[in-house]
């Protein structure tokens, strides 16, 4: 791991634990004590605890290393199975499970000893919550899954993979060093998706407005419902498929990768489309203001302009829709669905 990493490491570790009890803090400043974590890990101790918790409750989780497990299910109360791993016996004593509740709310938490930075215990969560609870879950290393929760959600990790099925209130998913993938999800506002150093995939997610990034992996968007979508890569392809709304903009940014639009074939669009050493194509005809066009006799699927440096500014159909695509090394691609089945056929 070079130096740039690990800083990036630390600080995203410190903010996730922000919130939580002075005794994980540490945890943020010691990279060198999280590794030592994933040694061999030859004892168990389990944990099992139920508490109230009504239909419009919250529940917060912070853990430090280990896997999170969280599923929405019926009835008024939270469900908390945990496994401690650890070297030894001695080990996982110094490591507590801390379960505190109000009456709207319950909060887990896994406490280090201040006095000792080198505590070789993860803890893995198995967590039941009633779907209609808020779900706020955070780690520093370990995956987080998160299955049928309909109340407002926000899952963290540092260095894990995040996966959720089926949030109806998603309000953002991260990750600093791991991918996201999200399978049938809502929110009420903007959502916020990212990761430093992994891939971000979403399916069948709808949100008034959506912002995706990765800095080392690319963003594949499926079956996205969006009137406001941004989307960046540092190196990646950007892949968007989804109804364009009337009245929407739709940036797409890359620097090292393909930006690919998929439409219905239908919709109108004002495009505003640029790379640097690649090409721009078009499945559509676009009527160009700018840059270059194919000739009118040109089939589908043609070039519509041609790097280095190249940029096509123009609409197909009435332009209702705004996108902005860009890529420094890379093609801009807008292919249509029908064309595509065509194809295929």
């Amino acid at each position: 791991m070079n130096n740039t990493h690990r800083l990036v490491l630390v600080l995203a570790a410190a903010a996730l634990v922000a919130g939580a009890p002075a005794r994980t803090a540490w945890a943020a400043a010691d990279p060198g004590g999280l590794a030592a974590w994933d040694g061999d890990q030859q004892q168990t101790e389990r944990f099992s605890k139920t508490v109230p918790l009504p239909k419009g409750g919250s529940l917060d989780l912070s853990n430090i290393s280990g896997d999170i497990v969280i599923t929405g299910g019926a009835g008024d109360q939270v469900v908390i199975d945990a496994v401690k791993r650890g070297k030894t016996a001695e080990d996982l004593k110094l490591v507590e499970i801390e379960v505190t509740t109000t009456a709207t709310r319950v909060e887990v938490r896994t406490q280090y000893p201040r006095e000792r930075r080198n505590t070789s215990v993860s803890v893995d969560f198995t967590v039941t919550v009633h779907s209609a609870a808020g779900v706020t879950v955070r780690s520093v290393s370990g995956d987080l899954k998160v299955v049928t929760v309909d109340g407002v959600l926000a899952a963290e990790t540092v260095s894990g993979e995040v996966a959720i099925t089926q949030a109806a209130r998603l309000e953002s998913a991260k990750s600093v060093s791991g991918g996201l993938v999200i399978d049938t999800a809502g929110s009420e506002g903007d959502l916020s998706v990212s990761s430093v150093s992994g891939d971000v995939r979403l399916k069948a997610v709808k949100a008034r407005g959506l912002d995706a990034s990765s800095v080392s992996g690319g963003v594949e968007l499926s079956g996205v419902d969006t009137g406001r979508l941004r989307v960046k890569s540092v190196s990646g392809d950007l892949v968007f498929g989804g109804p364009l709304a009337k009245g929407g903009r739709y940036v797409l940014q890359a620097h090292s990768g393909d930006v690919t639009v998929y439409t219905d074939g239908k919709t109108g669009f004002e495009l505003k489309a640029g790379t640097f050493s690649g090409e721009i194509v078009s499945d559509l005809k676009i009527t160009s203001t700018f840059g270059g066009e194919p000739p009118a006799d040109a089939p589908p699927g043609r070039h519509a302009g041609r790097g280095p440096g190249q940029k096509v500014s123009g609409t197909f159909g009435d332009g209702g829709v705004l996108l902005e695509l860009s890529t420094f090394s890379g093609d801009v691609k807008i292919v249509s669905k029908a064309a595509t089945k065509v194809v295929k056929k």
